[in-house]
């Protein structure tokens, strides 16, 4: 009975492996056929074999450990009779449903590249966390779940119905002992090297997944399951809060500061503003929103006849607009605990979520006696926001649910309300703060032109937006059933939502500086060459200085900066001798004399004033002449590289600083 037993065990679980590597490789397939640019493709020929041989091996080491997981409690099983009976008549059971999960994964891996350009990664784990509802909603209306799911049940039905074919056939028939043993032993020592995925001195891991200068190559080199576990692991390691260094701060710092600083602590980063005459008369109110999804790419689209700003288009023509810009990180919550407390993790569902933060961006304005108020049109218990921006010294914050009691004809959709009643709030406060006296800082986070895209009931209208083919090609993930149509309305509503606002701003509440900028750039926009990769990360820094507060502030539109640099800038306008802790630069400043300034910063590119360094690839990309964001490859280095080595090190030491400043805390 073990012989015929063991022959079930054993070619059940080969069928079983030899499936799981095909659904994983086809799914690579199928992701470089649909994802992966011509261009690509003909600039790295050399390195697709790379690709396909590395990711099988890959692949291997996945459906390895997956069918050792079910082989090893039925070796186990030999041990009793009964254990067997009752293995034997769970094994198909098994089997299909480990392969349909990979086999969901896989097909799941294949729309996650599709908005994000990437497989899963960590970011996964922030939509689980946004709330269930919310994005079970998106997924239902941006997806085919329905056909998804009966084509998961029917590859259930065929694939149990396979492994009890298997399975009966292995039972006919006298094996031999010998034969059998034989077969096992080899069976269990293929998994073991399989598991391990290499024959060399290391297993395989993670840092093996690099074999091109393209990381877009790269990207495709683990499968959906081996992704999402290297998901989860940086998902828990970025709740690990652990103690850093003296000697790591040492080096980053020197490095950071071009060898001007040696010293670890953090007190050197705090600055001053100078002394302002203008602010110490009538302190300014202070307005800044966070625009969901105000990419620079698609305010590339504006023109006379293809209106995409509505109200906001004077004031980008008139104002000062910062266009080699990018966000710092790429998603909302990045983006937000980078500004709120110049962090790279995420702090606000953490732990350390009540610690005091040296770089709380409402510190100098408390200090200085502000009212502090946070509005969102979205919800405030998303990554618990409410609790955490009330920690850092909100006074009020208002959400979707204030905003529809206070205007009854609000009503929230997927995310929240319309942006406009976002707005409309906040332009009330700022009218009752300039009637009182009493300086007001006001936070704002859009939520509309998110998906799933539809135009708000209250917007006016859509119309219907004529792209040439060469600008439909760039949104071909997105050009089905109508739904770029429906993306180019609900942005030009967003930013007329937002024009709208500085419009009754500067006639109700002169005495108010204004900052716009976006979150991160849109999703699943193609950029497949490394020369694109500024644009992909792309986002305007929008700022209104009244006359009275300029002083000696200038503005020059070619500097470069990120979002590191939008408070610091903010600060030195609007407060005067007000002490805060300076990780970026004054882009208003008449001379840019810091080690800070030089550079925008994002995890992927570093813009300087002559072109941008790509991190991934390690080249410099020259801009093109009279052009803000296209770059090419000049095959020279960049004049500014000492900056630029100063901004390699920005990410290395952002992560220390605020392990840095937690550790230190009780």
């Amino acid at each position: 009975m073990r012989s015929a037993y063991l022959r079930t065990l054993l070619r059940s679980s080969l069928v079983f492996w030899l499936l799981s590597v095909a659904v994983f490789f086809i799914g690579r397939v199928v992701l470089f056929s649909a994802f992966i640019d011509e261009t690509v493709k003909q600039n790295y020929a050399n390195d697709l074999s790379a690709l396909f041989l590395k990711g099988l091996q890959f692949d291997i080491k996945a459906a390895s450990i997956m069918t050792a997981v079910l082989v090893v409690p039925g070796l186990l099983c030999l041990l009793a009779r009964k254990a067997m009976t009752f293995y034997r008549y769970c094994l198909p059971k098994l089997l299909t449903a480990f392969l349909v999960i990979a086999l969901a994964a896989t097909v799941a891996n294949f729309y996650y590249f599709q908005v994000y350009e990437r497989q899963f990664d960590v970011f996964v784990f922030g939509l689980l966390e946004e709330g269930t509802s919310t994005v079970l909603a998106t997924i239902w209306a941006d997806y085919p779940v329905l056909p998804a799911l009966a084509g998961l049940l029917a590859a259930s039905w065929l694939l149990h119905r396979l492994f009890a074919w298997v399975a009966k056939r292995s039972e006919t028939g006298e094996p031999k002992r010998s034969v059998v043993i034989v077969c096992t032993i080899a069976a269990v020592l293929a998994l073991a090297v399989g598991s391990r995925g290499s024959l060399g001195k290391f297993p395989l891991r993670q840092d093996a997944a690099q074999i091109s200068a393209s990381v877009h190559l790269n990207r495709l080199i683990p499968n959906a399951v081996l992704a999402l576990d290297w998901a989860r692991k940086e998902h828990r390691n970025s709740q690990s809060f652990h103690p850093v260094s003296d000697e790591e701060g040492r080096a980053l710092i020197s490095r950071i500061s071009g060898g001007q600083s040696h010293s670890v602590d953090l007190a050197q980063f705090y600055s001053e503003t100078p002394v302002n005459q203008a602010v110490a008369n009538k302190q300014p109110n202070v307005a800044f929103a966070v625009m969901e999804s105000m990419g620079s790419h698609l305010l590339q689209l504006h023109n006379e006849k293809r209106d995409l700003l509505g109200r906001l288009a004077p004031h980008w023509q008139q104002d000062w607009v910062y266009r080699r810009f990018v966000s710092e990180g790429d998603g909302t919550s990045d983006t937000l605990h980078r500004l709120l407390v110049r962090s790279n993790l995420n702090l606000s569902q953490s732990k350390v979520k009540n610690k005091p933060f040296p770089g709380n961006m409402f510190q100098p304005y408390l200090d200085a006696g502000y009212r502090i108020l946070f509005v969102t049109a979205g919800n405030g218990g998303w990554r618990d926001l409410d609790g955490f921006m009330r920690h850092l010294g909100v006074h009020e914050v208002v959400d979707e649910n204030t905003l529809k009691a206070r205007y009854p004809e609000a009503r929230s959709d997927t995310w929240g309300v319309p942006d406009e009643f976002m707005f409309r709030y906040a332009a009330e406060q700022l009218a009752e703060a300039e009637k009182s006296g009493k300086p007001l800082f006001v936070l704002m986070l859009s939520i509309t032109h998110h998906p799933p895209y539809r135009l708000p009931s209250v917007a006016q209208p859509g119309t219907t937006f004529q792209l040439s083919e060469q600008e439909s090609s760039r949104f071909a993930n997105l050009n089905q059933s109508g739904e770029l149509n429906e993306i180019l309305n609900t942005f030009r509503y967003a930013n007329d939502q937002l024009g709208g606002f500085i419009q009754r701003v500067k006639q109700a509440s002169p005495h108010t500086l204004i900052a716009a900028t976006g979150d991160h750039n849109m999703r699943a926009i193609g950029y497949p060459k490394a020369e694109e990769a500024a644009l992909g990360h792309a986002v305007p820094f929008y700022l209104y200085v009244p006359p009275a507060y300029r002083g000696q502030a200038v503005f020059e539109a070619q500097r470069p900066g990120s979002h590191k640099d939008i408070m610091p800038t903010l600060y030195e306008l609007s407060l005067s001798g007000t002490r805060y802790y300076r990780t970026g630069c004054n882009l208003t400043a008449p001379k840019l004399n810091s080690y800070w300034c030089g550079y925008g910063y994002n995890t992927e590119v570093l813009l300087v004033e002559d072109g941008f360094y790509h991190l991934g690839n390690q080249k410099f990309y020259a801009w093109q002449p009279h052009e803000w964001l296209k770059a090419e490859d000049s095959g020279q280095p960049s004049a500014h590289a000492d900056i630029i080595e100063r901004g390699k090190a920005y990410t290395g030491f952002l992560n220390w600083q605020i392990l840095r400043a937690i550790s230190q805390q009780p």
